[in-house]
C-alpha cells in the first residue's frame, strides 16, 4: 500500500496529463469537423486494414517470444505453444487495461502456477519480460531521440534536452548488455534473486524487443494514406508518443498518445487523417486482441470446469467467480463510456427520422438525456461491481436495461444496444458472484476510480464540443427540440451528466460515517464455539475476549477475528474452521478492508498457511518463534531437569498446594482472583493488555479452568488454563500472583500444570512466543530481519528478548516460527506500531500510562 497522499497524487497526475493531451487535441483540431473525421475513416483502403491485421499478428507473435526467452532464462521446460497462448493473453489484457505489471502478471499467474512454477519463478519471468519490453524502447527510442530526433520534438519546450535523453537511454541499454557480460553474481530484490541472463539470451532480448516496437509502429504506418512520410519518421514520432503515454499511466495511453501524434505529424498530415488512422490503430492493436484474449480465458475456464459446467451461462459464471468482479467492472465501466460518448456525437440522421415516425419527439429527447445520465450511473456502479455488492448487481441490471432502451429510442443505435445487451447477459450469468450485503454507499471509492469517472465525463463533454463546434451557442439553443437537433440534445445531456456527478459527490459527503468495528454478540460466540472445538489450537480462545470482531464465512463453517487500529486491520492468527471456506473468508476480509481503505495484516500466522496469504499478494516477516513442550512421557528426571526438581521441592517445603479449579468452580473464587489481578497490575505498574493476550474479565475468566497455587488456604497465584480440543494442546493465558507470593511461584505453577496435563492425556504444552528469536542473518537478509536480530541481541533495555527465550529453552521445547503477513512496502514500521498499540489497549492507554 502506498502512502495516502500518493494514492491521490498518482491518479491526479494521470488525469492532469490526460487533460493536457485533450487540450492539445482541442487546440490542434479547432478547424476540423467531426464529419470530416468520419468521412476520412470510411475512405481508408481495406487492404491497409488487412495488412495492419497481419502486422499485428506478427507483433504479438514477437511478444510471445519474450516469455519463451523467460522460460529459457529460469530453466523451466513447458511446451512452446502453451507459453505462446498465455503470453498473448497476458499482453492483450495488459496493453488495453494498463498497469501491465499488475494485469499481465495476474493472467500469467493463473496459468503458470498450474504448471508447477513457484512464486519466485513467476517473479523472475515478470521481471524478465518487463525488462525485455523496455530494452527495445531504450534502443530504438534512444536512437530516434539522440541521433535522428523528430523535428517536432526539437520545437517543443525543453527540446534541447531531447538528444541528451536519447543518449542516456542508449547508455542504459548498453549498461545492461555490459553487466550481462561481466557480472556473475545475481541481483537481489528483497528475498528474490534474479541472476543476470547469459549473453545469448540478452541478445535475444534486444532483437525481440526492437522487432516488437518496429512492428507496432509499422501497424500505424500502413494505416495512414500514401504520403512522403518515411517509416523512420513515423517510428520516431510513434516512440516519442509511446514514451509519454507510458509515463502518464493512463490505461493504454488513451488521449496522451493521440495528442502527441497529432502534434508531431500535423505538418505532414491533416488532423482528420491522423485521427482516423489512430482510431483504426486502436481497434487493430488493442480491441481485437483483447476480444481474443477474453475468449481464451473463457475457453480455459470451460476446459478446467468441463465436468461441472453444462451451459454457457455457467461457464461465464465460473469465469467471473475467479476473474470476474474486476473484469466485469471494467466492462460495466466501458458501457458507461459508450453511452456518454454516444450522447456526445451526432446520430445517424436516417435512423432518427425513421424512429420519429413511430415514437413521439418527447420520448426521443428524454431517452437522449437519459442515456448520458445512465452512462454516469454505470461508471459509478462499476465500483460496486468490482466489490461484488448485491446492490450493484441490481443497479447495473436496471441501468443496462435503461441504456439499451435509450440506445434504441434515441437514434436506432442497434450496435450500441447489442454491446450493452452482451454485458447485461454477462452480469446476469454472474449473479452468484454478487454475494456481499454491504451497503453500496459505504464502499470506498478509490482515488483512481473517482479521477477516472470525472475524466471520462470531462472527455465526453470535450468530444461533444468538438463534434458540435459548428453550433452557434445562445440561450435559445438549450430549448430547441426537433428531430435533427443533436447539438442541443448533447448540451442538455451534458448538464444531466454533470448534475449526476455533483449529486453523487453530495451524497458521498452526506453519507453516514462508516460503522465502528462491531464486537461479537452472544450469537457470534455461540457460532464459533463448535468451530473452535473442531480444531486443536488454543489461540482461537482469544475470540471470547470480545475485543475483536468476528467474521464468519457465509456457511458459518469458518471464522477469523480481527481488530482495527487506525487504518490497520489486524487478524489474530489464522482463520479457524473449514479449509475449503478459508479462501472465500480471506477474500471477504480483503474486500472489507478495501471498502474502508484499511490495510490487511495477519498476526502470528503459521508457516504452513503462508501460501493462502501469498495468493492475495501479501508478503511476510518473521515475528519470532513459539515454544511447544511435548507432554508425552514428560518427567523431571535427568540432570538437565534438576533446577525444576529444586523448585518443586521448595514448593512442597513451603506448604504450597497446587490444584486446577474446574470451570464450574471458578465463579466461586472470582472475587479473590480479581483482587490478585488488581494487586499484580499495581505492583507491575502495568495496564491490561488485549488482542493477542487475555485481560481480566469475569465472563472471560469463567469460561476456562483456573490453575491455582494456595498457601494456607489462600490463593497466592493463578493462571487461566486453555484446555485445547481433543487434548492435543494445553496452554495458559492470564498469569497473576500476589506481591508477597513465594519466589518462583509461577515456575512451580507451570511445572505442576505440565505434569497435570501429562496425566490428563494432553500431547503438548504451549509456552507462547519468544519475540524476534530464530531470525537468521546472512549477507542478503532483508532490513526487517537485520533490525529484529539487532534488537534481540542488544535490546534488553527495551524488552527481555534473550531472557525470555532462555527461560523457555529450559523446558527443551520444539520451536515453531510465527509470521506477520502484510501488503509489503514501507508501511511495516507503522503496522508494527499499530499492532503494538492494539496489544497495549490503544495509543491513549499507552500515553496515559507514561504520563
Amino acid at each position: 500500500r502506498r502512502m495516502k497522499s500518493w494514492r491521490w497524487l498518482s491518479p491526479i497526475l494521470g488525469a492532469v496529463l490526460l487533460a493536457g493531451a485533450v487540450w492539445v487535441l482541442h487546440h490542434e483540431l479547432r478547424h476540423v469537423r467531426y464529419a470530416e473525421v468520419k468521412a476520412t475513416l470510411a475512405a481508408l483502403p481495406r487492404a491497409a486494414f488487412g495488412l495492419a491485421l497481419l502486422l499485428c499478428a506478427i507483433n504479438y507473435a514477437v511478444l510471445t517470444g519474450f516469455d519463451q526467452l523467460a522460460f529459457r532464462y529460469i530453466g523451466a521446460k513447458v511446451e512452446w505453444w502453451k507459453i505462446s497462448v498465455v503470453s498473448f493473453t497476458g499482453y492483450a489484457v495488459s496493453n488495453s487495461v494498463g498497469f501491465a505489471l499488475i494485469s499481465g502478471t495476474h493472467v500469467r499467474y493463473r496459468f503458470y502456477s498450474r504448471w508447477g512454477l513457484t512464486a519466485g519463478d513467476i517473479s523472475r519471468i515478470v521481471v524478465f519480460y518487463v525488462g525485455t519490453f523496455w530494452l527495445g524502447l531504450l534502443v530504438l527510442g534512444g536512437w530516434s531521440l539522440g541521433v535522428d530526433p523528430h523535428p517536432g520534438l526539437l520545437a517543443l519546450p525543453g527540446g534541447h534536452l531531447i538528444r541528451a535523453s536519447g543518449f542516456l537511454m542508449l547508455a542504459c541499454a548498453a549498461g545492461y548488455a555490459v553487466a550481462a557480460l561481466v557480472r556473475r553474481d545475481p541481483v537481489r530484490v528483497r528475498s528474490v534473486e534474479f541472476p543476470l541472463p547469459p549473453p545469448g539470451v540478452v541478445l535475444g532480448q534486444f532483437v525481440l524487443s526492437c522487432l516488437d516496437w518496429a512492428c507496432a509502429a509499422g501497424i500505424f504506418y500502413v494505416l495512414i494514406p500514401h504520403t512522403n512520410l518515411t517509416y523512420t519518421e513515423i517510428l520516431s514520432a510513434f516512440l516519442a508518443a509511446q514514451i509519454l503515454a507510458l509515463i502518464s499511466h493512463v490505461p493504454g495511453g488513451a488521449g496522451v498518445f493521440e495528442g502527441t501524434m497529432v502534434v508531431l505529424l500535423k505538418s505532414y498530415l491533416s488532423p482528420e487523417v491522423i485521427l482516423s488512422s489512430l482510431v483504426l490503430y486502436r481497434i487493430v492493436y488493442y480491441l481485437i486482441p483483447l476480444g481474443a484474449a477474453l475468449c481464451i480465458l473463457l475457453a480455459d475456464e470451460v476446459r478446467v470446469r468441463r465436468h461441472h459446467l453444462a451451459r454457457w451461462g455457467s461457464a461465464f459464471g465460473a469465469l467471473t467467480g475467479e476473474v470476474a468482479p474486476k473484469v466485469l467492472a471494467v466492462f460495466v465501466f466501458l458501457a458507461g463510456v459508450v453511452l456518454l460518448f454516444s450522447g456526445a456525437t451526432p446520430t445517424e440522421k436516417a435512423r432518427v427520422f425513421w424512429i420519429a415516425q413511430y415514437i413521439p419527439l418527447a420520448v426521443v429527447e428524454a431517452t437522449y438525456f437519459l442515456g448520458s445520465v445512465v452512462g454516469v450511473g454505470l461508471l459509478l456502479v462499476s465500483n460496486g461491481v468490482a466489490r461484488r455488492l448485491d446492490m450493484a448487481f441490481y443497479l447495473s441490471v436496471l441501468l443496462l436495461l435503461a441504456g439499451i432502451a435509450a440506445s434504441v429510442l434515441k437514434g436506432g443505435d442497434w450496435e450500441e444496444a447489442a454491446f450493452l445487451a452482451v454485458i447485461l447477459a454477462a452480469v446476469l450469468a454472474s449473479r452468484r458472484v454478487f454475494d456481499r450485503k454491504a451497503a453500496f454507499w459505504e464502499a470506498r471509492f478509490s482515488p483512481g476510480w473517482i479521477v477516472a469517472v470525472v475524466s471520462v465525463v470531462g472527455a465526453s463533454i470535450w468530444l461533444g464540443m468538438f463534434a458540435f463546434r459548428h453550433l452557434e451557442y445562445s440561450d435559445e439553443v438549450w430549448w430547441r427540440f426537433a428531430v435533427g437537433q443533436d447539438g442541443p440534445r448533447f448540451l442538455r445531456a451534458s448538464v444531466g451528466a454533470t448534475v449526476a456527478i455533483l449529486a453523487f459527490g453530495v451524497v458521498r459527503l452526506l453519507r453516514p460515517a462508516p460503522p465502528e468495528v462491531v464486537l461479537p454478540t452472544d450469537e457470534d460466540l455461540a457460532a464459533v464455539g463448535p468451530l473452535i472445538a473442531a480444531q486443536s489450537s488454543t489461540v482461537p480462545y482469544l475470540a471470547y475476549l470480545r475485543d475483536k470482531s468476528i467474521l464468519l464465512s457465509p456457511d458459518r463453517s469458518a471464522f477469523l477475528m480481527y481488530a482495527v487500529q487506525g487504518k490497520t486491520w489486524v487478524v489474530m492468527g489464522d482463520p479457524v474452521g473449514s479449509p475449503q471456506a478459508c479462501t472465500g473468508l480471506l477474500r471477504e476480509f480483503f474486500e472489507r478492508c478495501d471498502d474502508f481503505g484499511g490495510v490487511p495484516v495477519f498476526y502470528q500466522v503459521r508457516k504452513e498457511r503462508l501460501h493462502h496469504y501469498a495468493d492475495f499478494g501479501l508478503t511476510f516477516v518473521k515475528l519470532g518463534e513459539e515454544a511447544f513442550v511435548s507432554l508425552d512421557g514428560f518427567s523431571l528426571d535427568g540432570a538437565e531437569r534438576k533446577p525444576f526438581r529444586l523448585v518443586l521441592n521448595r514448593f512442597a517445603k513451603a506448604g504450597l498446594a497446587f490444584r486446577v479449579i474446574p470451570t464450574e468452580g471458578v465463579p466461586g473464587v472470582m472475587d479473590e482472583l480479581r483482587d490478585i489481578s488488581l494487586e499484580w497490575l499495581a505492583h507491575k505498574s502495568a495496564g491490561e493488555k488485549g488482542f493477542s493476550l487475555g485481560f481480566f474479565d469475569a465472563e472471560y475468566v469463567s469460561r476456562f479452568p483456573v490453575a491455582v497455587v494456595e498457601e494456607a488456604g489462600r490463593i497466592a497465584a493463578f493462571a487461566t488454563v486453555w484446555p485445547g480440543p481433543d487434548r492435543v494442546e494445553l496452554s495458559v493465558d492470564l498469569m497473576r500472583y500476589r506481591e508477597d507470593a513465594p519466589k518462583n511461584v509461577m515456575e512451580a505453577l507451570l511445572l505442576n500444570l505440565m505434569l497435570w496435563g501429562r496425566d490428563q492425556g494432553y500431547q503438548t504444552f504451549n509456552l507462547g512466543m519468544a519475540p524476534l528469536s530464530g531470525l537468521e542473518i546472512s549477507a542478503i537478509s532483508p532490513t526487517w530481519t537485520r533490525v529484529g536480530h539487532f534488537l534481540f541481541q542488544r535490546g534488553e533495555a527495551l524488552y527481555n528478548f534473550q531472557g525470555l527465550r532462555a527461560y523457555k529453552d529450559k523446558f527443551h521445547p520444539e520451536w515453531q516460527p510465527r509470521y506477520l503477513a502484510y501488503p509489503g512496502g514501507l508501511a511495516l514500521p507503522r503496522i508494527t506500531a499499530d499492532v503494538s498499540a492494539l496489544i497495549a489497549g490503544g495509543w491513549r492507554r499507552i500515553f496515559r500510562r507514561r504520563s
